[in-house]
């Protein structure tokens, strides 16, 4: 397994900072891509002392934000730094409407735009990195099962907004990125993969509705805590031996995913909407 640096997205908290810590731990130089420097800062420090990796860098990401997204890819490409792995790993669920700084749903514009335009500038970086074993992570739900994504995907109505949909939504189209991706990336030494990591002890999870104590009481006993969750994403990192049979992962292992995300009638759609989105800031898709 190569040890070229690993860019693991909101790395300052819950999940990300147990992938982080893992990652340390097993000798991976690591980069912490966040939007809270002061917090990453102080996690930052915990991790180098615990691993003695002193590997562990920091830098600014707002994945609500268009030129956050493309100031980090550029000072990663000038950095000279080999990337052999990314993982995308922040992500939200918004209680009311809000909209991204390039006015997109923010749920939506977090999880799904912003991961795919981070991925896509980074790509070069990727297919650079001399390694025939560059890794693409990223982060679904169980949520993707009750997602939409069709022509309406972009157009959400705040007027009629649903937390709960927009997240499943982005979680879906997360997958079929990830599928899309996998297909087109096919023989030239990247492997893609989704992580669903299950329902996990995050504040998140929170509703801020007066059930909340008994939805507490009744699924505690189900909910992971983040260094269970993070397992999966360092198998797939560190891992040398990933089977080649999947593309969604959960507890280190492949899960079969239906003909409803393999052939997902909107699936070569959204890739080509996005894109269309995002024209100012990608070169259309070329493999070399």
């Amino acid at each position: 397994m190569n040890r070229d640096w690993v860019v693991v997205t909101g790395a300052s908290g819950g999940i990300g900072r147990e992938i982080t810590r893992s990652l340390a731990l097993k000798g991976f130089p690591v980069i912490m891509a966040c939007r809270n420097l002061d917090k990453a800062k102080k996690i930052r420090k915990q991790i180098i002392a615990e691993s003695r990796n002193k590997e562990i860098e920091m830098d600014l990401l707002d994945l609500s934000s268009f030129r956050s997204i493309f100031s980090f890819a550029e000072r990663l490409c000038k950095s000279g730094r080999r990337i052999g792995t990314l993982i995308n790993n922040a992500g939200i669920m918004c209680k009311d409407y809000q909209t991204t700084e390039n006015a997109f749903e923010m749920t939506i514009g977090v999880n799904y735009i912003g991961t795919f335009l981070l991925t896509r500038l980074l790509m070069p970086l990727l297919l650079r990195s001399g390694q025939p074993d560059a890794r693409i992570i990223n982060t679904t739900s169980c949520t993707y099962k009750i997602g939409r994504v069709n022509e309406n995907f972009f157009l959400l109505n705040p007027n009629h907004y649903h937390r709960f949909k927009a997240y499943a939504n982005s979680k879906l189209a997360v997958l079929l990125f990830t599928a899309e991706l996998a297909e087109r990336l096919n023989g030239n030494g990247i492997s893609v993969y989704a992580v669903d990591p299950g329902v996990v002890d995050t504040d998140m999870i929170t509703m801020q509705r007066w059930f909340d104590p008994l939805a507490d009481l009744f699924f505690r006993p189900l909910i992971k805590d983040a260094g269970k969750a993070a397992e999966t994403f360092v198998f797939l990192a560190s891992n040398e031996n990933v089977p080649d049979n999947g593309i969604l992962f959960a507890n280190c292992k492949p899960k079969k995913l239906s003909d409803s995300v393999l052939k997902h009638p909107y699936r070569k759609e959204l890739w080509i909407h996005t894109e269309r989105f995002l024209a100012d800031y990608i070169q259309p898709f070329n493999i070399p």
